[in-house]
């Protein structure tokens, strides 16, 4: 089973740039099935608790798009950060990870 990352870049990250402590940052990841069969996603899980993601329960069919959205709490952090989120599904290989990048600058 395949899937297809709707994304510029490769391995699948976003980088938030510059941001404050105790912010709120979203990235939502799009994906297609180009598999055969329909897509499960077991499982997603954040490296940390300040990363967050939601994922589709139900089935992807072949053909369909679905989307991960990831959010990304940095809280007291500081300088900078590199966080990922695990996915695990029926694909080729199981394992996906998406890759989340910051700079996280102190909130004056």
């Amino acid at each position: 089973l395949e899937i297809w990352w709707l994304q510029e870049a490769f391995p699948i990250e976003i980088n938030f740039g510059k941001i404050k402590q105790d912010s709120k940052h979203t990235k939502t990841f799009k994906f297609t099935n180009t598999g055969k069969e329909p897509l499960i996603i077991e499982n997603a899980t954040g490296s940390c608790g300040c990363t967050v993601p939601q994922f589709p329960k139900e089935p992807i069919k072949p053909g369909a798009t679905g989307e991960i959205v990831v959010e990304y709490s940095p809280g007291k952090q500081q300088g900078a950060q590199t966080k990922t989120v695990t996915i695990t599904a029926n694909t080729d290989p199981i394992i996906t990870t998406l890759n989340i990048s910051a700079d996280v600058e102190v909130a004056q």
